[in-house]
């Protein structure tokens, strides 16, 4: 049976996170028959709504930087029980279940939200997205998904591939196109550079060079949806700005030679335009990075982060569930699970487990430099 849209004023259908503006005790129901929210109430659907961020695809990474912000952990043996990507199926439970509560509603429920990033922890072209059949799906079958279902632009960043996978290659090109055609689909598209790669260093430049060159038309002067993101350690320590400044150099003097072109029509990528020196550049002294760091810069740092779980772990359930809510992001892993980051990016599980089909399988370990007991 069809459900009639609730009769909802206009100023609340067009705010910033509604739910937080409807007595829910009054809708509690609206969501049944809608697998994703089996067993989910409306107060959780209402607390993973607000500064919703990650819906991740996959889960671990084969690169293994040595500094990573997400001190991003290798994907795991895929077993009967173990994942590291998410079902098609349970993409679509996802997709189609937000989409179907927010036309019972309305208003799209996760309105308020700027973006959505599918990646945690994973690169970019990679997945390979199964469904229950067996077929394999891709990045840009995903990114429309989400896009076309939820409204709301997505954050992409990617390091590069393998050059001889065909799958990702043509996975790429194909997210490029659509990207092309659907410009407002993107919050922000990056392609990372930094000098602590773990493969050889000609391996990583053909890589990087090879996803310029697959994603060079969103780079165009007159497009400029991509952007680079360059990575390096403070002045005058190992892999400083000098050695980040040189590799992305060699990278760009190579697309030309690759493309065949001196790419006069895109700016963005002049190295006199991506290489300039700031602060926000520096990488940050958290994951695997902060083998880059002094003992005392990193002392000074984790003693924030203690001062943080302090102040966590003496709230009430009642103050930390306020807490979280407010300032905290959330994330949805590939098993349905909903984790939340704090401002300095720690870790904090939740109880609330999405209706996914692949709900209670292990998946590869979400890195923090504290982790909080679930609440």
């Amino acid at each position: 049976m069809k459900i009639q849209p609730l009769h909802i004023s206009s100023s609340i259908k067009n705010s910033a996170f509604p739910l937080e503006r409807i007595n829910l005790s009054k809708i509690e129901g609206i969501q049944e028959g809608i697998p994703l929210f089996d067993g989910v109430k409306m107060e959780d659907i209402k607390f993973l709504t607000k500064w919703f961020q990650v819906l991740n695809l996959a889960r671990g990474c084969r690169e293994q930087c040595t500094f990573c912000l997400r001190n991003a952990l290798a994907p795991i043996k895929e077993t009967a029980n173990q994942i590291n990507t998410i079902l098609w199926d349970d993409l679509k439970r996802f997709t189609e279940g937000f989409s179907t509560l927010s036309e019972r509603l309305g208003f799209n429920i996760l309105q308020g939200n700027s973006h959505i990033t599918l990646f945690e922890d994973a690169n970019l072209p990679v997945a390979k997205i199964k469904d229950s059949k067996g077929d394999v799906h891709n990045t840009r079958e995903a990114l429309q998904e989400i896009y076309e279902r939820l409204g709301l632009p997505l954050v992409l960043v990617t390091s590069g591939w393998n050059v001889q996978d065909k799958f990702s290659q043509k996975s790429a090109e194909e997210l490029c196109d659509y990207i092309k055609n659907n410009p407002d689909c993107i919050k922000e598209f990056a392609i990372s550079v930094n000098p602590f790669y773990s493969s050889s260093k000609e391996v990583y430049i053909e890589k990087v060079v090879n996803a310029l060159k697959t994603f060079l038309p969103l780079f165009k002067n007159n497009v400029e949806i991509g952007s680079i993101l360059l990575k390096y350690n403070y002045l005058n320590r190992i892999n400083d700005y000098d050695t980040a400044k040189s590799l992305y150099e060699e990278i760009y003097n190579r697309l030309k030679v690759v493309t065949q072109s001196n790419l006069e029509n895109y700016e963005s990528l002049n190295p006199e335009n991506v290489t300039h020196h700031d602060d926000s550049n520096y990488i940050e002294n958290k994951g695997r990075g902060q083998r880059f760091f002094l003992r005392e810069e990193v002392k000074r740092n984790n003693k924030k982060l203690f001062v943080e779980s302090f102040e966590w772990l003496t709230m009430s359930e009642e103050q930390k569930r306020e807490h979280a809510y407010n300032f905290m992001t959330k994330n949805v892993d590939i098993n349905g699970q909903v984790y939340l980051i704090t401002p300095s990016e720690q870790l904090v599980e939740s109880d609330i487990q999405l209706g996914y089909l692949n709900k209670g399988k292990k998946t590869a370990g979400i890195h923090s430099d504290i982790r909080f007991k679930k609440f």
